[in-house]
């Protein structure tokens, strides 16, 4: 019998990105979990949920204590999804809200959690909490080493201090936290349109739609580790079901790929012959980033399945299907988290 049979699980940003692509796979035969989605659809979409329809649906804003409360009550595991997020570009121009909205979203849920006593608590942490110096590839164990990289301190430090609020929260209260620390995700339905997409849905929309030259941020040796949608959700569901440990674990690929090769990937496979322009003078994120995954090998025997090449082929046969391409218009520049 699954962990997750007959279990009601409520997902929080469920209608966003990665939360769509988890109530999915919670939904899958053999999980038979009761699912439960709150989402205030800012940046998610019914329209993400319509592969989903056995999950009941609560439109709120988990900025809002008692609407945490209310979703809460009743349910036996929390995967908290729910969180402001966006590229480099937004996170060094808005490092308070970013601090101010994820701490929020963090406080309320776990909290209301608590009060309804649920059986187990996902918190879902970022590579942003690692410093710009961290080794790499890198352990879990450098997450509170040094200042988390400039343009990302905003949401690196509020998912840190997510973490340290779990673990206090194990301490007094006997709750049971899973915790998450999930490298850049890309895949369909990732946020393509709006000023603070990520790299690969940024390069992916201008390069299917026409866009010449393609302008990049940064001189394009910085690197990221890329982990496919599926890859992401499974992950999570994964750590939340086998590691409740109060202890982080990196979920994320082992290879390392540079922004100049990535562009010319996904130029390749969209057929391409845009020329590529990097504008060394502008933010580039932290110049290394990839994922020690040895721990979350060794405690649930995670690895990712999707290799980078077939992700964006799938992405950019999704993008082109439900999204592009459209008339050319003005597009800002892409910058990498």
């Amino acid at each position: 019998m699954s962990f997750w049979d007959g279990k009601k699980v409520l997902v929080t940003g469920g209608a966003g990105f990665v939360g769509s692509h988890l109530v999915e796979q919670l939904l899958a035969a053999g999980r038979g979990a009761k699912v439960t989605v709150v989402d205030d659809l800012r940046n998610g979409s019914r329209e993400n949920l319509k592969d989903a329809k056995a999950a009941r649906f609560v439109k709120a804003d988990l900025l809002d204590f008692d609407a945490c409360r209310k979703a809460c009550r009743g349910q036996d595991v929390v995967l908290n999804l729910a969180a402001r997020v966006g590229g480099v570009g937004y996170n060094a121009a808005h490092p308070g809200t970013m601090f101010r909205d994820n701490m929020a979203l963090a406080n309320n849920m776990i909290e209301a959690a608590r009060l309804a006593e649920v059986e187990r608590f996902l918190v879902v942490s970022t590579a942003c909490v690692y410093s710009r110096t961290a080794k790499s590839p890198t352990p879990e164990s450098e997450g509170f080493a040094g200042w988390p990289e400039d343009s990302n301190e905003g949401y690196g430090w509020a998912k840190r201090m997510a973490e340290f609020q779990a673990t206090a929260y194990h301490k007094e209260f006997g709750m049971k936290v899973a915790i998450a620390r999930p490298y850049n995700c890309y895949g369909p339905r990732d946020h393509f349109d709006s000023e603070d997409s990520h790299v690969i849905a940024a390069l992916v929309r201008r390069i299917v739609e026409g866009e010449n030259p393609v302008r990049v941020w940064g001189d394009g040796t910085q690197t990221r580790a890329f982990l496919y949608v599926d890859d992401f959700a499974r992950g999570l569901l994964e750590v939340a079901e086998r590691y409740a440990e109060c202890d982080p674990l990196n979920i994320g690929p082992t290879d390392e790929t540079s922004i100049a090769d990535l562009v010319g990937m996904i130029r390749e496979l969209a057929g391409s012959k845009a020329r590529v322009e990097f504008d060394a003078s502008k933010p580039s994120g932290q110049p290394r980033r990839n994922c020690d995954t040895s721990k979350a090998r060794a405690k649930i025997g995670y690895s990712p399945r999707v290799p980078l090449r077939e992700g964006l082929r799938r992405t950019i046969e999704w993008y082109r299907s439900h999204r592009g391409p459209r008339p050319a218009r003005k597009i800002k520049e892409t910058a990498s988290r």
